[in-house]
Formats: C-alpha cells, structure tokens, sequence
C-alpha cells in the first residue's frame, strides 16, 4: 500500500459521504477494507474505491 493512497477516518468519512460511526462500524465488522495504525483507523483508496464499485454491484 502507498503511504499517499492512505485515508485518516476523517478524510475516508467525507469521501465516502458517510458519517464516521457508521464507518467505524463497518471496519471494525470488517465490511469494508481497513487498516488499524497505533489505533487509528486507515483506508486505502483504492480499495474503498473497489469496495465501492461492489456495494453498487450488488444492490
């Protein structure tokens, strides 16, 4: 993973458009892909934008 494709809690909530607690929820379920660093959650880009493109796939 590239250190410039990572996304604080904060900057993956606003990209998604979804509020921060529903998304902690969903990575501490892992439903959506995620990393914990020194116990903060981080999101790849990438893979959300991949995560993404399924949720809508699948609905």
């Amino acid at each position: 993973m590239n250190p410039k494709d990572m996304l604080s809690l904060k900057e993956a909530s606003t990209y998604l458009g979804m509020d921060e607690r529903a998304l902690v929820s969903l990575a501490t379920e892992r439903q959506i892909p995620s990393l914990q660093l020194d116990g903060a959650w981080m999101f790849s880009k990438k893979s959300i934008d991949k995560w993404r493109g399924q949720q809508t796939r699948r609905a």
